[in-house]
């Protein structure tokens, strides 16, 4: 599979996804953020779903919409439930990515997998600038480190030649988690996005990831070509940039079991995701893991810069 074989396609205003053919089915998760209420109210389609946990849904903009709502971690049978009553086979379906949190994006991108709909799109709004630059904070009060619910594989025993990939974004503290709790990781890899979404955002992103340097290990930072760069916005080119990488590991000495952890933006953990599900991940000695916390904090940027529309294909 060469996954930039995928198309996407990029809209410099929100007006512009108007021309887009209306959709049968929108599906968004809500955040009070324009990024998130401003392409939902452009988009045309049949019917627009949304998530929400109870926090964010006593937003007055949520009144009178189709609103399922889910607990801050884990709760993903009232998305499943949802899902399948919307009866997607057939129908055209459009994601927004943008607000969902990462666990639950990844989530319904196996329901996707598993109801057989592997055609659809999803859409991601960039934003202008995060808010308190490298200072910007996405989460806290961290509690456990595990595999993501129906995106984990059947590990081997064995444990000599892990592999762990943690997509680097600004939360330095989530890196260190990951790195702690792999810590027997033979090799451990950052990936970066660059470019970044706007200048500026890779010195950013080196600064914070920098500060996790003793838990991840002085490689990274010493050789920084022994790291993955992809665009921060594109998926496609994160997953073939990883499947290219686990195959190059692979001939030089098999690797006993593969970690990503998508702590960077939602096309980075797209792309893990996508190869997961075209590597039959669930099959093999592959998880997708993921640094769970109490708190989101959701209301962390400003602007609407570019918005992403990518074509998304699964097996």
């Amino acid at each position: 599979m060469n996954y930039t074989y995928l198309y996407k396609h990029s809209y410099q205003k929100v007006d512009e996804v108007q021309t887009l053919s209306p959709y049968d089915i929108f599906i968004s998760s809500y955040v009070n953020s324009q990024r998130v209420q401003e392409p939902a109210d452009n988009i045309q389609a049949g019917q627009k779903v949304w998530f929400a946990t109870k926090e964010e849904g006593r937003d007055l903009y949520l009144a009178g919409k189709d609103v399922t709502f889910v607990k801050a971690n884990e709760d993903y049978t009232p998305i499943d439930e949802k899902l399948r009553t919307l009866q997607l086979s057939g129908k055209s379906v459009c994601v927004d990515a943008t607000g969902f949190r990462i666990p639950y994006l990844m989530f319904l991108m196996r329901c996707m997998a598993m109801y057989k709909i592997n055609n659809f799109d999803i859409l991601y709004t960039e934003p202008t600038q995060y808010r308190c630059a490298e200072n910007t904070q996405f989460s806290d009060l961290f509690y456990e480190v595990k595999q993501m619910h129906g995106m984990s594989g059947a590990h081997t025993s064995r444990d000599d030649n892990d592999l762990l990939i943690i997509a680097a974004g600004y939360d330095h503290s989530r890196i260190v988690d990951v790195a702690t709790k792999k810590k027997g990781c033979k090799k451990k890899v950052l990936l970066f996005g660059f470019p970044a979404i706007s200048p500026g955002m890779f010195q950013e992103n080196i600064l914070r990831a920098h500060e996790a340097e003793g838990a991840i290990g002085t490689e990274c930072f010493k050789d920084m070509d022994s790291n993955i760069y992809t665009p921060a916005y594109d998926p496609f080119v994160t997953a073939q940039a990883i499947s290219e990488y686990v195959e190059r590991q692979n001939k030089r000495e098999p690797i006993t079991n593969i970690y990503l952890a998508p702590l960077s933006t939602k096309p980075h953990a797209l792309g893990m995701a996508l190869y997961f599900l075209w590597e039959r991940g669930f099959r093999k000695n592959m998880s997708l893991i993921y640094p769970y916390c109490q708190q989101y904090i959701t209301d962390n940027s400003d602007g609407i810069a570019r918005i992403w529309r990518y074509e998304i294909q699964l097996p």
